[in-house]
C-alpha cells in the first residue's frame, strides 16, 4: 500500500511515516516548503516539500504518487499559545477540506484526518464517539469543521472517510511545551515543577500506539467515520508527574496545588475506543510506565549528546 502523510515533519506524522515503512508499505511524507526534516532523517520514505495551500501541486504530488491513503496529520498551531490565533485556524480548515477534495479528484480510495478530543469540549468521564460534540475553543471548532466538511467531500466523491480524534498523546521527540515533556526536561535538571491538586483524570497514550492505530484504519476498508484514539485507561495527573519523577529524578520532593486549577478546567477525560478496537482490532500495546520509562530515556539521552 501507497500512503501519503502530509505534516510528515511533526509528532504524528512522522511516527505515521515510521509505522508505514516497518509495515511494508511504501510511504510519501508531505511536509511544508523549507520545512524541518529532523524526523524524517534516516527514514526511506519519499520526502516532498508540498504548499497544501496550492491546488495545482496538491494535484500534482497526487496525480503522480497516486497514493492509495491520504493520512492528513498538518495542522498549523497547535500549542496551547496559538490555538486562538484566527488566522492560522481559518486556514487549518480550508486546507484540509482543499486536501480530502484533492484526494477526491485525484481517485484515492482512502483519507484519513487527524482531529483532537477539544471537539468534543467540556464534557467528563468516558466518552464515544456518539456524544454530541459541544467544543468550547476557536481550536476545537475548527477541527470539527474541518471534520464535517471533508466528511461531506469524501461522501460527495464515494471515497472511503474516516477520522480520528486524538487524545492526549507523548513520547520521544514531543514537543516540549505539553505536560509530560515539560515535567521531565524541568525534573532532568533538578527543578521542581510548581503544578495543581493534580486530581484531573487525563487519557494519554504513547506514540508508537497512536501511529499503530492510524495505519490499522488505513489498512482496513471497512473502517470508517469517527474513531476516539486514546488509551482508554486515565490516571490523575499527580500519578503521572510521580511516576516520571522516580524515573527522572527519585530524590525530588514534589508539591501539589502551588497554581490553581484553570477555570475551564475538564476533570475526567476518557476515550472510549471500543469502536475502533471492534473495527481494526486496535488495542494499544505500550503501557504508560513503559512508555514513560523510554521518554525519559531519550530526553536524558538528548541532553547527554549536547552536554559540553
Amino acid at each position: 500500500m501507497r500512503i501519503l502523510v502530509t505534516g510528515a515533519g511533526g509528532f504524528v506524522g512522522a511516527a505515521v511515516v515510521d509505522a508505514a515503512l516497518t509495515a511494508g508499505h511504501e510511504a510519501i511524507a508531505a511536509i511544508r516548503p523549507g520545512g524541518n526534516r529532523q524526523r524524517l532523517a534516516g527514514r526511506t520514505a519519499k520526502v516532498v516539500e508540498l504548499d497544501l495551500g496550492n491546488r495545482a501541486q496538491l494535484d500534482e504530488v497526487m496525480g503522480s504518487s497516486q497514493p492509495d491513503v491520504v493520512v492528513h496529520a498538518a495542522w498549523s498551531g497547535v500549542s496551547n499559545a496559538a490555538r486562538n490565533n484566527r488566522s492560522q485556524i481559518f486556514d487549518n480548515v480550508v486546507v484540509t477540506a482543499a486536501v480530502a477534495d484533492a484526494a477526491t479528484a485525484n481517485g484515492i480510495r482512502k483519507f484519513i484526518g487527524i482531529g483532537s478530543q477539544g471537539e468534543y469540549g467540556q464534557m467528563s468521564g468516558r466518552i464515544a464517539e456518539t456524544a454530541v460534540p459541544a467544543p468550547n475553543s476557536l481550536y476545537g471548532a475548527a477541527k470539527l469543521a474541518a471534520q464535517v466538511l471533508s466528511s461531506q467531500l469524501c461522501v460527495d466523491a464515494g471515497t472511503q472517510f474516516a477520522w480520528l480524534r486524538l487524545f492526549s498523546t507523548y513520547g520521544p521527540g514531543d514537543n516540549g511545551h505539553w505536560l509530560i515533556p515539560s515535567l521531565i526536561g524541568q525534573m532532568l535538571e533538578g527543578q521542581r515543577p510548581r503544578m495543581t491538586e493534580g486530581r484531573q483524570l487525563w487519557d494519554y497514550l504513547f506514540i508508537d500506539d497512536v501511529a499503530a492505530a492510524i495505519l490499522a484504519v488505513a489498512e482496513r476498508s471497512d473502517a470508517s467515520g469517527v474513531f476516539n484514539l486514546g488509551s482508554g485507561q486515565p490516571l490523575a495527573v499527580s500519578q503521572i508527574a510521580q511516576m516520571i519523577r522516580d524515573l527522572a529524578a527519585p530524590n525530588l520532593e514534589l508539591l501539589f496545588g502551588e497554581i490553581p486549577y484553570r477555570p475551564d478546567q475538564i476533570w475526567h477525560m476518557e476515550a472510549d475506543i471500543d469502536r475502533l478496537t471492534r473495527l481494526t482490532g486496535f488495542v494499544p500495546q505500550v503501557s504508560l510506565a513503559a512508555g514513560l520509562s523510554r521518554t525519559v530515556a531519550w530526553h536524558r539521552s538528548v541532553r547527554t549528546r549536547h552536554r559540553p
